[in-house]
């Protein structure tokens, strides 16, 4: 590996998260909530270190070191996304709210969107709500990604990094420089953060509570000002808001590029995009039937509004919440279970499976199925009007085996730590999907609080997992990787 080009990106990273330490530290000082140091103090010692530590290692770097392998292009986003969320959980220690391990395990659940956390809101002053707000709208976008942008001056190989990052089944470049496609994604997210701002305040949330659910609306990221999320404002228009900007949030954001570039027809008739659409409103139909026939039997208007806020929550991962659904039946739990698997699409903030990928697996199926009846037939996988290479079906079925593996590995882990099993399998669940919610007690503050801190630490692996998918992580868990 190239131990000077790595040490320049994480500097820039950990400049990067000290420049917006800054924010909260200034919305201390107006507000005087008196965590103006637990953000100053971090903040200018992540600047100075990190801007050293990058200006030292480029002023160094000669052009003949700034080739990275695919080794350093997996370390440095791993190591990045732990970096950010130890220098991010500083601010939670220094005010007193958390020890060392729920700081980090909050921050981690931050950054990753998965939207866990060990303390409520209300515990909280505003300058950390706002602070815990800020860790997801990162997060959701991806520091790595937005770090593309500036790459050159690094002398980073950005493409390498850009494709590490977004982990997706189908990388699409959008522009023909990939920085240029850092930043068309960057505007993207900058758009729709700012429109569901403006109609969250115009459908009556107030100023402060419309900035943080902007931007954990935008990074589906799900943290919110109160303990009953979105119910505590008891408005259809703002849940109508709310559930409008998780699903263009779990969209793939290249679609909104074609849009804009006049290609409306090939956006709107996006394979991925048309499943996904079709998921919400078949299980939001189906959760409608079953909850006005178990639970919400007076009003089927109220029971199709709940329907479809949960439906586009937990396919998105957001986790916001309009009702208590652990108590509803059990087919409309298991509904929601189902979405939270499936996941929005390729190229959004949500996590899961994605979408595309359950397309492709159920192809691949049914595909399977016709072989059997037809074994001399010829059938290429195709997604729309193109055909799916072999090595884009083995990748699919392969990160579904992984995905199932660590899921199982992952509760034994857990349950290691004398947690009850049906908790420990909600809670990996929870962190794998990045929705930090499960059934059953798992996604409460105090669920996560009275578990052990090695578990706590081990949930955080999990979150990570799930942010990049897998394979970006545990290719460092291979003897061949560090043999290079």
């Amino acid at each position: 590996m190239h131990p000077r080009v790595i040490i320049s990106v994480l500097g820039a990273v950990t400049a990067a998260a000290g420049v917006a330490m800054l924010v909260p530290a200034i919305f201390s000082v107006v507000i005087g909530d008196g965590n103006t140091l637990a953000f100053g103090l971090p903040a200018l010692l992540a600047v100075i270190l990190g801007s050293t530590a990058f200006g030292l290692t480029r002023a160094s770097t000669r052009a003949s070191e700034t080739f990275v392998s695919g080794r350093d292009v997996f370390f440095v986003v791993t190591a990045g996304w732990i970096g950010v969320a130890l220098v991010g959980s500083v601010p939670f220690v220094l005010s007193g709210s958390m020890g060392p391990v729920d700081a980090f395990f909050d921050s981690m659940a931050g950054f990753t969107t998965t939207g866990a956390s060990v303390v409520a809101p209300e515990d909280l002053t505003p300058s950390l709500l706002l602070w815990r707000s800020m860790t997801q709208w990162a997060g959701g976008i991806g520091i790595v990604v937005l770090f593309v942008a500036v790459a050159p001056l690094v002398g980073f190989g950005s493409t390498q990094l850009y494709t590490a990052e977004a982990a997706t089944p189908v990388v699409e470049r959008l522009t023909p420089r990939i920085q240029d496609t850092a930043k068309v994604l960057t505007y993207i997210y900058l758009t729709l953060t700012l429109g569901i701002l403006a109609a969250l305040f115009l459908a009556g949330m107030g100023p402060f509570d419309a900035v943080n659910h902007a931007l954990t609306t935008v990074s589906t990221g799900g943290y919110s000002t109160h303990s009953d999320s979105i119910a505590a404002f008891d408005s259809w228009v703002i849940e109508l808001v709310v559930v409008l900007g998780m699903v263009l949030s779990g969209t793939n954001f290249a679609l909104y590029f074609h849009a804009t570039q006049g290609r409306l027809r090939r956006a709107l008739g996006n394979s991925e995009f048309l499943a996904y659409v079709g998921i919400i409103l078949s299980v939001t139909v189906m959760m409608t039937a079953s909850l006005y026939a178990f639970d919400y039997q007076e009003s089927l208007v109220f029971a199709f509004r709940e329907a479809l806020f949960q439906s586009a929550s937990l396919i998105t991962g957001t986790a916001f919440s309009t009702a208590d659904w652990n108590a509803w039946d059990p087919l409309s739990q298991g509904l929601l279970m189902v979405l939270m698997v499936l996941g929005g699409c390729a190229g959004s903030t949500s996590g899961g499976l994605k979408v595309i990928r359950v397309v492709l697996l159920v192809r691949h199926a049914t595909q399977e199925s016709f072989r059997m009846v037809h074994p001399r037939a010829v059938t290429p996988l195709k997604l729309g009007s193109r055909v799916v290479p072999e090595r884009m079906r083995t990748a699919v079925l392969g990160f579904f085996f992984v995905y199932v593996a660590t899921l199982l590995a992952g509760t034994l882990l857990i349950a290691l730590y004398q947690v009850p099993l049906g908790d420990a399998f909600g809670s990996v669940f929870a962190c794998l999907n990045i929705t930090g919610t499960a059934l059953g007690p798992v996604g409460s503050p105090e669920f996560y609080s009275d578990l052990p801190g090695p578990a706590k630490i081990s949930l955080t692996l999990f979150m990570l997992l799930g942010r990049l998918e897998l394979f970006t992580v545990l290719v460092l868990l291979t003897p061949a990787f560090w043999r290079g």
